[in-house]
C-alpha cells in the first residue's frame, strides 16, 4: 500500500440514530430541568422534563443490550486496568483512537446513567412547599435532599464529561462531538475499523415503546402527598419531579 493510499480518509458509521437522539435529547432535558428547578411557575415544565428523562433512561438501558454495536454496554464496559492503560496511552505521542467509547468514556456513560437515574427516581419521591412528585409520601419516602445532592453531582459529572471529550478530541485528533451528530468518524485506510452492526427493527420498537410507556405513565400520574416543611435550600428548593 502506497503512502497516499495509507493516508486516504474513509468514513466509518459508528453511532446509530437512536443513540444520537438519546444523547442530545437527554442533554436538552437536563438543561431544561436545570433552569426550571428554582422557578415555582415552571414547576410543571420541570416535572414533565424529568419524567421524559425517565422514559429516555428506560430506552437507553434496553438499547444498551439490544442496540447497535457501539451502543451496547458490552462494547464499552471496562475495568480499572483498561482505564489506567487508556490514560497512559492518552499521554503518549500517538494515542490509540477508539471507534466507540474508549474505556474512560465507557465509565463516564455508566456513571452518568446511574446518577441521572438517581436524580429522576429521587425526584419522583420528592415534595416541598405543596409540590410533589407522583410517588411523594409513598412508603414513607421523602427524597428531596437526595434529589438536590444528586443533581449537583450530575452537574459535576457533565462538566467532567465535556472536559474529557475536549481533551480526548485534542490528543487523538478525533472529532468526538461531531461524530455524535453525524454518526460517523473518519479514519485513514491503514487504521482498523468497519461500519458498526445495526440493531433490528423489532428491538428498536420494543425499546421505544417501553420508554414512551414509562414517560406516559409518570406524566399522567397525579402528584403524591406533599410534605410541608421539607428541607433543602438551593437549586432544587421547589423541585418535585
Amino acid at each position: 500500500m502506497s503512502a497516499a493510499d495509507m493516508n486516504a480518509l474513509r468514513r466509518i458509521h459508528v453511532w446509530d440514530a437512536p443513540t444520537r437522539l438519546f444523547h442530545w435529547s437527554l442533554l436538552a432535558l437536563i438543561v431544561l430541568c436545570w433552569f426550571t428547578g428554582e422557578e415555582e411557575n415552571l414547576a410543571t415544565v420541570h416535572r414533565i422534563a424529568g419524567e421524559a428523562i425517565a422514559g429516555l433512561l428506560v430506552f437507553r438501558v434496553i438499547w444498551g443490550f439490544v442496540g447497535g454495536e457501539h451502543s451496547r454496554f458490552s462494547d464499552f464496559a471496562a475495568g480499572p486496568a483498561a482505564v489506567i492503560n487508556h490514560l497512559r496511552d492518552l499521554m503518549s505521542p500517538a494515542p490509540t483512537r477508539h471507534l466507540g467509547h474508549n474505556p474512560l468514556g465507557g465509565i463516564a456513560v455508566f456513571l452518568l446513567l446511574a446518577v441521572t437515574t438517581t436524580v429522576v427516581v429521587s425526584g419522583l419521591f420528592s415534595s416541598n412547599e405543596g409540590l410533589a412528585g407522583p410517588f411523594a409520601g409513598r412508603w414513607g419516602f421523602e427524597l428531596l435532599d437526595l434529589h438536590e445532592t444528586a443533581f449537583r453531582v450530575l452537574q459535576g459529572l457533565v462538566a467532567l464529561h465535556v472536559l474529557g471529550v475536549a481533551v480526548e478530541s485534542w490528543k487523538t485528533r478525533d472529532a468526538l462531538a461531531p461524530a455524535m451528530i453525524t454518526g460517523s468518524k473518519t479514519r485513514r485506510a491503514d487504521e482498523p475499523g468497519a461500519d458498526a452492526r445495526k440493531a433490528g427493527l423489532v428491538a428498536l420498537l420494543f425499546a421505544l415503546l417501553a420508554g414512551a410507556a414509562a414517560s406516559a405513565f409518570l406524566i399522567t400520574s397525579p402528584p403524591g402527598a406533599a410534605i410541608d416543611g421539607g428541607s433543602g435550600e438551593g437549586e432544587h428548593e421547589r423541585d418535585y419531579d
